[in-house]
């Protein structure tokens, strides 16, 4: 296994070594490199060097290519089984839940939400399809309290709380020919579900997506206002925020404990980057929803460079997602016509979403898949978002 000799700077090296004596790389049991020795090289510089652009001190990465793949940890005490926090990564599972709920006639799709949630003012004619085909109108909510996130990791955020920060700005357009993506569609449709069956989030997800896509390391907080902790977690770490930039004069600080309500149904799954890998390969194969699992590749524009399908966003020939909260960032894309899939963690959010985007990209270059850009592009895209750059 090749050495990370693109890391340079000395103190990340030493945060890389851990017990297996001097190689960064952490090998256990779930550990797998069956690629092409280049490639696999090739994916250990641009992780190192993702690592030290944004600060981190653990990543986890995996890339499937036909039968091969390369699953691994990055950083003292992580290995390939370490567990997560997805974020928006795993959004979509709250669509496939809705998918499988409506193959079993529980709701349907063209279903008015108010019909189950009649107190909640503001949601008048959203369906519950149009809350994953992203047409709800719903503004996204972090906009103003994203640095409290971040500064205030274990503050509790009830549901109504967020929802209020998106109906304030709310609506958007709701224009039949393109999609306006918030996380506030899955933070509605997860307690409308609540209330439509009479089940709790935690249970629905385990009978009805995790069960079914074979994620058996994979959990959704009893209650993301109080679970806190999760054992067996990839430590994550973040610099301070004001007006929604990092605060490069403070050193990152750990954040072992993260209240998971700061997302709640948007993204408040723990898991790990093989049972993430799992349940896109599942999702994508249409094995939620019988008929109405063609919605899933679907898409209408959201960009020039981006489309958005039935929960998840699509770029170039890969659907999946990025997200990011306090302590990690996370990106899981599949291109259901190869079965090519990338999955990707850190542990410093302080870079953003958008900065796990890019390095899924540019590994999925780095090994080969169908994809219109170049891995020293997105190498050089990671480069411009390096995190409170010297000078």
């Amino acid at each position: 296994m090749a050495a990370l000799s693109a890391l340079t700077v000395g103190a990340l090296v030493t945060g890389l070594t851990g017990c297996s004596g001097g190689n960064p790389l952490l090998p256990g049991d779930a550990t797998q490199d069956s690629l092409d020795a280049n490639v696999s090289s090739r994916i250990e510089s641009a992780v190192a060097d993702a690592m030290a652009l944004s600060g981190s001190t653990a990543a986890i990465v995996g890339v499937w290519k036909g039968d091969d793949a390369y699953v691994q940890g990055f950083g003292d005490g992580v290995d390939a089984n370490s567990k997560i926090r997805a974020a928006q990564a795993s959004q979509p599972v709250m669509c496939a839940l809705l998918l499988d709920l409506v193959a079993k006639g529980t709701v349907s799709l063209d279903r008015e939400v108010s019909a189950d949630l009649p107190r909640q003012v503001g949601i008048e004619d959203i369906t519950y399809g149009q809350l994953c085909q992203a047409q709800s109108g719903l503004a996204d909510f972090k906009a103003r309290i994203a640095d409290i996130f971040a500064n205030n990791p274990t503050r509790q955020w009830p549901e109504g709380e967020l929802l209020a920060q998106s109906l304030a700005r709310s609506p958007v357009s709701r224009a039949a020919d393109s999609a306006h993506p918030s996380d506030a569609n899955t933070l509605l449709l997860a307690r409308a579900l609540r209330t439509a069956t009479g089940g709790d989030t935690s249970s629905l997800l385990h009978d009805h997506v995790f069960t079914k896509a074979g994620m058996s390391s994979t959990t959704y907080p009893q209650n993301p206002l109080t679970d806190v902790t999760v054992p067996g977690l990839m430590t994550g770490q973040t610099r301070e925020f004001a007006g929604g930039d990092p605060v490069c004069d403070v050193e990152a600080v750990a954040v072992p404990e993260v209240s998971p309500s700061m997302l709640s149904g948007a993204g408040a799954t723990v898991t790990t980057v093989t049972d993430l890998k799992s349940f896109y390969e599942h999702y994508l194969n249409g094995d939620f929803g019988g008929d109405a699992a063609s919605l899933i590749t679907q898409t209408l524009p959201v960009s020039d460079t981006r489309d958005w399908g039935f929960g998840l966003e699509k770029v170039g020939p890969l659907y999946g997602m990025t997200g990011a909260m306090t302590g990690t960032i996370t990106a899981a894309y599949r291109d259901p016509a190869s079965g090519f899939s990338v999955v990707v963690a850190l542990n410093d959010s302080t870079a953003g979403a958008g900065f796990a985007r890019i390095l899924a990209f540019e590994l999925a270059a780095a090994a080969g898949a169908n994809v219109p850009w170049s891995a020293e592009e997105q190498a050089e895209n990671l480069s411009k978002r390096a995190v409170c750059p010297a000078g």
